[in-house]
C-alpha cells in the first residue's frame, strides 16, 4: 500500500464536507474542521497535512485569517492552501493569492476538478524536494 497524502479540509459546510469526503477519500487522507479555529486547534496539536482546503466564510475564524496565521507560522507556512469559496470576484481571489494561498476555486465546483488541482499541487511542491 502506498503513502497517502494527507488533506486538511476546513469548512463550516457539512454537505461540501462529505462530498468532498466522498470523492477524495479513495486518494487521500482526509481530516475535516469546521471553521478555522478548530482547524488551527488541531495544527496546533502537531498534526501537518500535506495540502489545506479552506473556505472563507466561516465563524470564529475566517479562511483569510486563517490563510494569514498560517503563513506567519515558521513551522506550517510551507503546506500548500487552496481555498474553495462562494465569492467569485477577481479582488477576493487576488486577495488570497497575495495572502499565500496556492489556488481558488469558485464554489459550486467540480469535485474530480478539486482532485485534480490537489493532485497538481502536490506534484509541483513535491518536485521542488525531490532534487
Amino acid at each position: 500500500m502506498k503513502d497517502q497524502y494527507h488533506i486538511l479540509l476546513v469548512d463550516d459546510d457539512t454537505f461540501i464536507r462529505k462530498v468532498l469526503r466522498q470523492t477524495l477519500k479513495e486518494d487521500f487522507i482526509i481530516t475535516t474542521q469546521a471553521n478555522g479555529m478548530e482547524a488551527m486547534a488541531w495544527l496546533e496539536q502537531g498534526n501537518e497535512p500535506n495540502l489545506i482546503i479552506t473556505d472563507l466564510q466561516m465563524p470564529h475564524l475566517d479562511g483569510q485569517e486563517l490563510i494569514r496565521l498560517l503563513r506567519s507560522s515558521s513551522l506550517l507556512r510551507q503546506i500548500p492552501i487552496m481555498v474553495l469559496s462562494v465569492h467569485d470576484d477577481s479582488q477576493t481571489r487576488i486577495r488570497c493569492l497575495e495572502l499565500g494561498a496556492d489556488d481558488f476555486i469558485t464554489k459550486p465546483f467540480n469535485p474530480l476538478e478539486v482532485r485534480a488541482k490537489i493532485n497538481a499541487i502536490l506534484r509541483r511542491v513535491n518536485s521542488h524536494y525531490s532534487f
